[in-house]
């Protein structure tokens, strides 16, 4: 059947009929993803307190062996020295490269795999694969003395088994498209990611209060939490057997007239990768003939290289400012409620605003939209970079905030300049670009912030700054998007993605 050979990223193209477990699903996932974004959101803080104390215990036991007259260091704290940092940096950002490696190698062949064995097994393959990598990173934290704190980077080996974070999402996001219609599953998706920024908002202040009894112990809770929230998938219905019941009835008549015919022999798994590899390539032809497409899919790109420098903000807070990691771990709950109150609120309105004042509808409601939220981002990232001061550094991350439907605008226009049987292979090339993007990023940003450091208190934005030159090239491509009829085929289909908002 033709269900059983849609690869996965584009499996949520398929519109599924609906399915009876609705409510059992969103349950079971909403429970999921708090637990699991929870424990994610609380061993953010903790994580990067436990590398650096690491790193500086080692920095001076470094400089005991070179002798006495070496401690004479002008920085008050060595823990804040640009060695110090200079190494935490390099440790968080070849990590974040080196995790989304398996993803980006394993997503289409894992893809073929939940097509024929099952969306659960893939699931449980992706928890058990991200769990041993966690518990990795805590053996390396625990015996610190024995193994070299690089040796995190093997993290991404356990991610292997089920293809880490990139492939557990997308499995998550075909689940969710397999039981619900059309006119549900962007309503559902949307409440999803509410559950990731409930979680931001809680986790966080909780992880800074327990920081104050050491950051191991919240690190280490962190992972029992994970655990627990791996337990509800075990509770999902097996959801490929709707998606092949609602291939089977879109496709009824071809396969009435069909079946007479001899059906062809099953292929081996090889032999499937090698035709999806195959018609991937040539369903792509589309992006490369139509530069709309390739503007969108570039923007992508260099978005979720710019998003990748927040990785950096609680280290360049800390540094910065002197700040606990506790204290500016506060940020990033700053950065969730803002967030959320963008998606509930704030867009929703401009969306109303926009149709009835400025007569923009659809496509023309995205791009006006993701400009808007494009030059807030610039705005954003530039007053991270140069402030003086934790006030207006704040102010920053409350514009960098609700700039952040920069990537919600943006999907929804790239959505809109295909036609609907090539969204999911548009959702592909996307998911590619941004885990090329990902994997550049790392290194980059904490090269350029051991060299802003090396420069001096003042350059030490400069990761914050390159971000903000990389969104005035997304804005400046968005802002070239020729829009003219929509490819959809309908008033429904045009509408943009907030109006379900």
């Amino acid at each position: 059947m033709t269900g059983e050979t849609e690869p996965l990223l584009g499996a949520h193209a398929i519109k599924p009929a609906q399915h009876p477990k609705k409510l059992l699903v969103s349950i079971v996932c909403a429970v999921f993803l708090i637990c699991a974004d929870f424990g994610f959101f609380m061993s953010t803080a903790p994580q990067i307190a436990v590398y650096e104390d690491i790193i500086c215990r080692n920095y001076q036991d470094t400089l005991h062996r070179a002798g006495n007259e070496t401690l004479s260091s002008p920085v008050s704290n060595p823990c804040k020295s640009e060695a110090v940092q200079g190494e935490l940096a390099l440790v968080i950002g070849y990590q974040s490269t080196f995790d989304v490696m398996p993803g980006l190698i394993l997503s289409l062949p894992y893809g073929v795999l939940s097509d024929r064995w099952g969306r659960k097994p893939l699931l449980y393959l992706g928890i058990l694969g991200i769990l041993l990598g966690e518990i990795w990173v805590r053996i390396v934290c625990l015996w610190s003395s024995v193994i070299p704190l690089r040796m995190v980077w093997l993290s991404a080996v356990f991610k292997i088994i089920g293809g880490g974070d990139q492939v557990l999402t997308a499995i998550a996001m075909v689940i969710v498209a397999d039981v619900f219609s059309d006119d549900e599953r962007a309503t559902a998706l949307f409440r999803l990611q509410s559950c990731i920024q409930i979680a931001e908002i809680l986790a966080t202040p909780l992880s800074a209060y327990l920081m104050t009894f050491g950051p191991m112990f919240p690190f280490i809770l962190s992972l029992c939490i994970i655990t627990v929230g791996s337990i509800p998938p075990f509770f999902l219905p097996e959801t490929l057997r709707n998606a092949k019941g609602k291939q089977i009835s879109r496709e009824g008549l071809e396969q009435d007239s069909e079946s007479e015919q001899p059906q062809p022999p099953r292929k081996t798994a090889l032999q499937e990768l090698t035709r999806q590899v195959r018609e991937f390539a040539q369903s792509t032809r589309f992006i490369w003939a139509d530069s709309n497409v390739c503007l969108m899919i570039f923007v992508m790109f260099v978005t979720v290289m710019s998003r990748q420098c927040t990785n950096l903000l609680l280290q360049y807070v800390s540094k910065k400012f002197d700040w606990s990691i506790s204290r500016a771990s506060l940020l990033i709950s700053l950065r969730g409620i803002f967030s959320l109150v963008t998606y509930l609120v704030i867009m929703p309105i401009l969306a109303i605003l926009a149709a009835k004042h400025l007569n923009l509808r659809g496509n023309r409601s995205d791009h006006f939209l993701s400009k808007g939220s494009g030059v807030l981002s610039i705005i954003g990232f530039a007053i991270i970079s140069i402030a003086p001061t934790p006030a207006i550094l704040v102010g920053g991350q409350v514009v960098l905030s609700i700039g952040s439907s920069f990537m919600v605008t943006t999907r929804s226009l790239a959505t809109s300049l295909v036609q609907p049987d090539h969204v999911g292979t548009l959702y592909s090339a996307i998911a590619i670009a941004q885990g090329a993007g990902t994997l550049l990023s790392g290194p980059l940003f904490a090269n350029l912030f051991r060299l802003g450091m090396h420069l001096g208190p003042d350059w030490m934005g400069l990761p914050f700054f390159q971000a903000s030159l990389f969104f005035v090239v997304a804005v400046t491509a968005v802002w070239h998007i020729r829009l003219g009829p929509s490819p959809r085929t309908n008033d429904e289909e045009q509408e943009p993605l907030l109006s379900y908002f």
